[in-house]
């Protein structure tokens, strides 16, 4: 059988872009999915977006928060409560994925029983959907968890957006919290201690588009691509 995957979306002020990403979720060829929406109080529309969902057969859960948390990663470890999935992937809200994401994914952590995470490249989007940069690699390599860390996190987080990436729940039981309590970089300790329990895959092949806007938290680092010091970085082209 194939396993199951938890689709976490945590949501904050992101309906322009939140129907598009459901829809890259539930448009995947890899159907063995449940959908977890998370609103963190949001101030536009987004609930009643969310709420659309509420009868698709994949959509395992909606929750909308009536007082913001304060914390993405706090909402991230409220849809690992709520998931079953053998694997999890936070897809989040303001990007989008091909139809082939799960499938390419799923498929090099089921191949490689000790693999703890699998990501892909990503290309880079505007608030329209314009590319900004694109990917052209092929094919993907695979590390010990002890060569990523001191190969890709060393100078940089090689994961630089969470959406490109799933990774397997008994790593994830296995990590401390402490990642929770910081505001920025708590995603790079995150892929760390996730990296200490196991192999970790990258494909080269973009199948994620990380979008770049005035909405994102931190909306300076990012769309200056500071934060793009990934693996994918030698195989980025102009557009």
């Amino acid at each position: 059988m194939k396993p199951l995957i938890s689709v976490i979306i945590p949501n904050f002020n992101h309906a322009p872009y939140l129907k598009q990403r459901i829809d890259s979720v539930l448009s995947q060829t890899y159907d063995n999915l449940e959908v977890i929406l998370l609103d963190d109080c949001s101030r536009d529309n987004s609930g009643e977006i969310l709420s659309s969902y509420k009868n698709n057969p994949k959509v395992k859960k909606i929750i909308i928060n009536e007082n913001n948390s304060g914390s993405t990663f706090k909402q991230w470890e409220k849809g690992f409560e709520l998931s079953c999935g053998e694997y999890i992937w936070i897809a989040e809200s303001d990007d989008y994925c091909d139809a082939f994401f799960l499938e390419r994914l799923v498929g090099q952590l089921s191949e490689n029983g000790t693999v703890a995470i699998a990501y892909t490249s990503s290309h880079l989007v505007d608030a329209h959907n314009i590319f900004i940069k694109k990917v052209r690699g092929k094919g993907s390599f695979k590390y010990s968890g002890h060569e990523f860390i001191v190969q890709k996190m060393a100078y940089g987080n090689s994961i630089i957006n969470a959406s490109s990436a799933i990774f397997s729940r008994k790593a994830l039981k296995q990590i401390s919290q402490d990642y929770t309590a910081y505001k920025a970089s708590g995603d790079y300790l995150f892929w760390i201690y996730l990296a200490e329990q196991g192999d970790v895959v990258y494909v080269r092949d973009a199948h994620n588009y990380f979008r770049q806007h005035n909405l994102k938290v931190s909306p300076g680092a990012v769309k200056s691509c500071l934060l793009y010091t990934s693996d994918a970085a030698d195989d980025l082209i102009g557009v």
